[in-house]
């Protein structure tokens, strides 16, 4: 398996911190403001963006559109965050291919490990 780059966009530093020792193997990178975001992934390649849904700026929905855009031409993975309960809400955007995944929050660290392992191997099968 390779190496992959990881960028998850979430305004809350501690959820962030908990993501951090899902992707040791991996080049983890994280962000606080959605569009500080955006222009890395207009610079860099990532492989799985995890992405929460609420922030200030710019929603989660929002990110995830300018990703599929950026990214029209490019293999990536994408997990999506948000609150629980509030998932139906969203069902039209994960049949759009916004998203492969999701998660609701607060999320038990074996859940995201899991929806993780299932993107990477989406993506290294």
């Amino acid at each position: 398996m390779n190496k992959l780059k990881i960028l998850a966009v979430d305004d809350e530093e501690y959820v962030l911190n908990a993501i951090k020792p899902l992707c040791l193997d991996h080049d983890l990178e994280t962000e606080t403001l959605p569009f500080k975001a955006i222009e890395r992934i207009k610079k860099e390649k990532f492989d799985i963006f995890v992405v929460d849904y609420q922030m200030p700026q710019l929603n989660g929905i929002e990110l995830l559109e300018e990703i599929k855009e950026v990214y029209a031409d490019r293999k990536y993975v994408s997990i999506f965050c948000t609150a629980y309960g509030t998932m139906y809400l969203f069902k039209e955007e994960q049949c759009g291919g916004l998203f492969d995944f999701f998660v609701e929050k607060p999320f038990e660290s074996e859940t995201l490990k899991n929806t993780l392992q299932k993107a990477i191997d989406r993506l290294d099968p």
